[in-house]
C-alpha cells in the first residue's frame, strides 16, 4: 500500500471520529485512579500523572518497598525493545494506544519513524509536551490528598524529532496512514468498544514480513467492551485461544512467531499498585 501521507494530524482530523520536582503539596482529588472502569478515567489529570509516572517514573517512586515485583518495573522500555528484536526492518512504528508517549520514545531509538496514537486527548497533549520540552511536571499520590511533585523527563536516548502523536480511534484508522514494520497494540485489545472491528483491520496497515505485537492482560469489563464482543473468555475459551482462532480466518494472514508473558506495575498511591501480567504475542505479516 504505497501511497503519498498526508499530514498525520490532517488525517486524523479529518477522517476519524473522536469519542472518547519532590516537595509535598496538598491539593484537592475528585477523580479516581485508573483502576477504576469506564474509558472517562483516562480523560483526568490524575490518569495522565499516574501514566507520566508508569513511563517515565523512577523505578523507587513507582515501587518503593524492596520486597514488591521489580521485574514489572519499565514497561514501556521493555515492549518497545521485544517488539524491536522481532521487527527487521525498522523504518517506522506505529504505538496504538501510546498513552503518554513512553513506548513511541523508546521506539525511536530503533525506528526512523513512530506514530503514537491514543484515544485520550490528555494523554496525547501530555505526549506532544513530553516531546516539545523533553520533560514535564507532574504529582505522585502519597496519600488521600497528600501529593508529591515529579519531573518526568525523555529517555536518555530518545529521538524525539522521530516521533508523531496524535488522538485516534484504533478501530477506525483511515488508510492514508500507509503501513508500517511494526505495530504495538500494548494493554489495548480489551479497552476497545469493538476489538474484532480493531483485529479485522490492523493487518492492512502492516507491511508483508511486517509484524503486530499484541499485548494484553485479557481484563474484559462491560464497561468498556460489551460482553458479545469479547475476544473468548466466555463459554470456557479462554481469550489467546479465541484470538487464535479468529486470527487464523482474516484475510491477510498473520503468523504467530513468539509469546511470552509481560509483567507490569502502576501505581495508585504510597501502599496500592495495579500488578498485571500480559500476555504478549507476535504476529508476522506473511
Amino acid at each position: 500500500m504505497n501511497m503519498i501521507r498526508k499530514p498525520l494530524t490532517l488525517i486524523l482530523a479529518a477522517q476519524v471520529t473522536w469519542v472518547r520536582g519532590v516537595s509535598q503539596c496538598v491539593v484537592p482529588s475528585t477523580v479516581r485512579s485508573t483502576a477504576a472502569s469506564g474509558s472517562q478515567v483516562y480523560e483526568s489529570k490524575r490518569a495522565v500523572s499516574e501514566y507520566l509516572l508508569f513511563h517515565f517514573g523512577a523505578s523507587d517512586d513507582i515501587m518503593p518497598y524492596s520486597f514488591g515485583p521489580k521485574s514489572a518495573l519499565e514497561f514501556p522500555q521493555r515492549i518497545a525493545e521485544l517488539g524491536a528484536v522481532h521487527t527487521a526492518n525498522k523504518r517506522r512504528a506505529l504505538d496504538l494506544g501510546c498513552s503518554v508517549g513512553g513506548a513511541a520514545f523508546h521506539l525511536s531509538e530503533h525506528f526512523d519513524e513512530v506514530v503514537g496514537i491514543d484515544f485520550s486527548h490528555h494523554f496525547v497533549d501530555a505526549a506532544n509536551q513530553m516531546k516539545l520540552d523533553g520533560k514535564m511536571g507532574y504529582q505522585i499520590l502519597e496519600q488521600g490528598q497528600i501529593f508529591s511533585e515529579r519531573l518526568a523527563r525523555l529517555p536518555q536516548n530518545a529521538r524525539p524529532e522521530r516521533v508523531t502523536f496524535a488522538q485516534g480511534d484504533a478501530t477506525n484508522m483511515p488508510a492514508s496512514l500507509g503501513t508500517f514494520d511494526l505495530i504495538i497494540a500494548s494493554n489495548l485489545l480489551c479497552r476497545l468498544p469493538q476489538p474484532k472491528k480493531f483485529l479485522d483491520s490492523v493487518s492492512k496497515f502492516l507491511n508483508v514480513g511486517g509484524n503486530l505485537l499484541l499485548i494484553s492482560p485479557y481484563s474484559w469489563l462491560e464497561e468498556y467492551t460489551p460482553k458479545e464482543d469479547w475476544v473468548g473468555a466466555l463459554s470456557n475459551q479462554y481469550s489467546y485461544d479465541a484470538l487464535i482462532e479468529y486470527m487464523k480466518k482474516q484475510d491477510v494472514p498473520l503468523l504467530e512467531t513468539h509469546r511470552e508473558d509481560v509483567p507490569f506495575l502502576i501505581r495508585e498511591h504510597q501502599r496500592k499498585f495495579q500488578y498485571g501480567v500480559s500476555d504478549a504475542i507476535v504476529f508476522k505479516r506473511i
